[in-house]
């Protein structure tokens, strides 16, 4: 049995997980509004984060492993269960971060025979 699990984020959710994210690791995060958000797929998946303060804007640039790691830590603080031992990898499905998790899928299926004595 495989297993295909996807979550599919708001743009508000992903904002928070960033903030949340850089908040906890002390990391640098321009003051201000964030007015836009758009994602760019090539090799991977990057996202621009547009701040507003007084007038002023500044693109913060988050690359995918730091998207991905703010998108897995926002699941964990809010408790939606995760299988650990599972591959994990981002996409961007109708203008949405879409978190893709899949279970089994590297595993040889098993041969079970029935009815042997």
């Amino acid at each position: 049995m495989k297993e295909l699990r996807c979550i599919v984020f708001t743009d508000r959710e992903v904002v928070s997980a960033i903030t949340e994210r850089r908040r906890k690791l002390n990391d640098a995060f321009p003051e201000g509004d964030v007015t836009n958000l758009e994602y760019t797929v090539n090799r991977g998946v990057t996202a621009r984060l547009s701040v507003t303060l007084n007038g002023a804007a500044n693109d913060v640039a988050i690359p995918e492993q730091e998207l991905q790691a703010a998108l897995v830590g926002y699941c964990m603080s809010r408790n939606v269960p995760l299988p650990v031992v599972a591959d994990k990898a981002l996409y961007v499905i109708k203008g949405r971060a879409t978190l893709m998790i899949t279970m089994n899928f590297k595993k040889p299926a098993r041969l079970v025979v029935l009815g042997v004595e």
